[in-house]
């Protein structure tokens, strides 16, 4: 692709730190305990119940990867990344601002924590896991398919059984910033992201959504742990949890209809990423997914660039619903927009108008919205 217009977000070539992957995310919820039931369902395991938080784990760690808190308001509080190096500790340690907690956010049992703010303002925290520190053997068992002249399943039918997923990890977060690029090159910077994929906008050609990965050198990892895109304000889109296979994100979707719960979009196919999703809403409206058979990379990867369309969502799936995307300018975002620019952030009205308009076109030319 030729040159773009704008900068794009980029590796670093000596980060402060390099996060191994995503920890945790901390949600404020007004009514946190409708919402944890909410979470059961959606097939996270609770293990520290109180008035004022509720912890979860996936079944590959007893480590907490969703925090559900008491606020007076549904927003997120904060999210953790894991690295691995004393050093690296010491150094984010050192940052204006930093705040440690030797025990852990979440008590003795848990691991060194520091606490920095990304350039929006939100608590991001460090976590500093042993060495030695390994994760739990999840079901490995596949289920055998009877396909392409290979038969694996003989005599017998396929099994199933009816219940929640079972979430093996928090796999990655999405962000909307106002500021993009200041965000986006911070965490390449700080915590020594790598772009996999870039998407920018099919008019003016500026980048709008980035989708960071680990670098863990020659070792696999997501395609994105965290993914920064351009927004009228600050807040979490989504994030994503790892299941096993295809068979238990359709379970998954099976079970939380079945307890009355509001799906968002799915099951489908990822372009970027590659992963099997389903989107569901939690009692707050926020969207979460289930997902399997996502992209692994190495550091050699070179970073990618795309138009950004509804159409680049998906390679097939159900169609997608027209809320599925949040185009309405509430009073709530104006208010947050208007307070970004009388704060000096430096926010492109153009992009956002652009952006807009191709968010509200439909993604297949069957679909009329």
């Amino acid at each position: 692709m030729k040159q773009l217009p704008s900068k794009c977000p980029t590796r670093s070539k000596n980060p402060i730190s390099k996060a191994r992957d995503i920890a945790y995310v901390r949600l404020g919820r007004k009514n946190p305990e409708l919402t944890a039931e909410y979470y059961k369902d959606f097939g996270l395991s609770p293990f520290e119940l109180s008035k004022e938080r509720v912890l979860f784990h996936g079944f590959s760690s007893d480590l907490p990867c969703w925090s559900l808190e008491k606020a007076d308001r549904d927003f997120l509080l904060g999210f953790g990344l894991y690295i691995s190096s004393t050093e690296e500790f010491e150094r984010l340690r050192r940052m204006d601002g930093a705040e440690v907690w030797p025990q852990g956010r979440f008590g003795t049992e848990h691991f060194p924590t520091v606490t920095i703010k990304d350039p929006s303002g939100l608590p991001v925290d460090a976590v500093l896991l042993s060495s030695s520190f390994t994760e739990k053997e999840t079901d490995r068992k596949s289920i055998h398919w009877n396909c392409d002249g290979k038969i694996l399943r003989k005599n017998q039918p396929q099994p199933w059984d009816v219940g929640p997923a079972k979430v093996n990890r928090l796999g990655h977060a999405v962000f909307l910033k106002q500021e993009f690029l200041k965000n986006a090159q911070w965490y390449c910077e700080v915590f020594g992201m790598i772009p996999s994929d870039i998407q920018i906008l099919p008019g003016s050609k500026e980048p709008v959504i980035a989708f960071l990965r680990c670098d863990l050198g020659e070792e696999l990892t997501d395609h994105h742990t965290i993914v920064i895109a351009f927004g009228i304000d600050d807040r979490l889109e989504h994030c994503a949890f790892e299941l096993k296979d295809l068979d238990e994100v359709a379970k998954g979707r099976e079970w939380l209809l079945k307890r009355g719960w509001k799906p968002a979009w799915g099951i489908g196919r990822h372009i970027l990423g590659s992963q099997i999703f389903d989107y569901q809403r939690d009692p707050s409206g926020m969207l979460v997914e289930h997902y399997t058979d996502g992209d692994k990379f190495d550091d050699a990867v070179p970073v990618g660039f795309h138009l950004i369309s509804r159409e680049s969502l998906y390679q097939w799936g159900q169609d997608m619903p027209e809320d599925f995307l949040d185009t309405e300018l509430s009073l709530d975002k104006l208010v947050e927009l208007v307070k970004g620019i009388f704060s000096g952030r430096k926010i492109e009205l153009r992009k956002l108008i652009e952006l807009k308009k191709v968010a509200e076109r439909s993604p297949r030319s069957w679909i009329k919205y």
